[in-house]
Formats: C-alpha cells, structure tokens, sequence
C-alpha cells in the first residue's frame, strides 16, 4: 500500500502547503523522534490516515487544537517527529519494534507528566516518567543515559519510595524543561533555536 492510498483529506481542515521551517513545540503534548525512516514509510507502518499534506505550522497548530490529528514532519536532524502521539507505555514499546530508533517524549501540564525513553531495534535503553498529581515515578527502566548524567538527571528519584524518604529534596523532580532538554540531547530541539534547518512539508494525519 502507498502513502496516496492512505491519503483521505478532511473537510474543514485548515492546511497550508508551502513549505516552511520548523516550527517550535513541546509543551503539553507527546511525540516520537524515529531515526533514519521516511514520513512515507512511519505513516504505513503506524497505520495511520492521512487527512492532507501539511507544513510545519499549519500541522502543529493542527494538533494542538484537536487531539485526533497527528503531524508526520519533514526529515529533522535524521529524524521525523510524529506529533500529538498518545501512546501509553505498552503502545510505545510495541512501536518500538517496527523502527531501528525511536524515542518518546510527553508533557502534560495538568497532571505534571512528564516522561522521555529511547528504543534501539526494539529494545529498551532508558525510559523514565513521573506523575506530579499522584506524586509517582510511573516508569524507570534502563540505565540513566551519559546525556541525562550530563544534564543533572541522576538526581531525579529511581521510585516512588525515594520520593517518601525524610531527605528528599523536591527540587529534585522533572518538569517540561527536562523532556525538551533531553529531546535535545538526544537528537532533535524542538524549540528549533538554532540556524541551518530546511523548509519541508509533513502529513497531517488520523489514527486509521
């Protein structure tokens, strides 16, 4: 099956096809960063549908305003970023299999989540999540990675029982700085602060 017998456009949808630059993002939301594939290739393989071609802007604010679209981007870094993902932590890890690297990133600012882990040919290598509301690191597997060391992430708790003891020091707990921070690290800023990127066009998608 090709990307054009995917290709479904909706009605009503506001999308811009002029290729732009990247387009910032990050808080409040979930995407992957998968290495080395096409747009093409990830929209088949996550079987989603595409509603129509998108630029960096239209797509973003696209998903942000509704949380049934999905944006597939343009090649980033060696990296395309589907945006607006809402994986819980078996969906991540079952993706995982279909991609050489894949790495997930969330924020959700009502519950304090916040959450990042990479995936090379399916296998874990790091994937850490902490609920703010609940006050529960809801996942820690892996090895802490040399760029988490290198950003002070050693210090945010292994479990929630860290968390209860008398000389935790609640300054120590991840926020959104830290999922952007580590997106970074690890391939892709998605603040797209720094000069040198290429204008592209993405997908604007729907789960199938």
């Amino acid at each position: 099956m090709g990307i054009f017998d995917l290709f479904q456009r909706g009605k009503g949808v506001p999308t811009n096809m002029a290729a732009d630059f990247p387009y910032p993002f990050g808080y409040k939301i979930c995407w992957y960063a998968i290495k080395n594939e096409t747009a093409e290739a990830i929209i088949e393989k996550l079987k989603f549908k595409v509603v129509s071609e998108s630029n960096w802007e239209t797509g973003i604010k696209n998903v942000y305003e509704s949380e049934k679209h999905l944006f597939v981007s343009p090649p980033v870094n060696g990296y395309v970023l589907v945006v607006n993902v809402h994986p819980d932590e078996n969906a991540v890890k079952k993706h995982s299999l279909l991609f050489k690297e894949l790495q997930y990133f969330a924020t959700h600012r009502v519950i304090e989540y916040n959450a990042w882990a990479k995936f090379c040919d399916g296998k874990i290598i790091r994937g850490y999540g902490y609920t703010g509301e609940s006050g529960e690191v809801t996942w820690c597997e892996g090895n802490v990675t040399q760029e988490e060391i290198n950003l002070g992430f050693e210090k945010f708790p292994a479990n929630t029982e860290e968390l209860c003891s008398d000389d935790f020091d609640y300054e120590n707990l991840p926020d959104e700085e830290s999922v952007l921070a580590i997106a970074k690290a690890w391939g892709v800023d998605v603040a797209f602060e720094d000069d040198g990127y290429e204008k592209g066009t993405g997908f604007l998608c729907e789960f199938m």
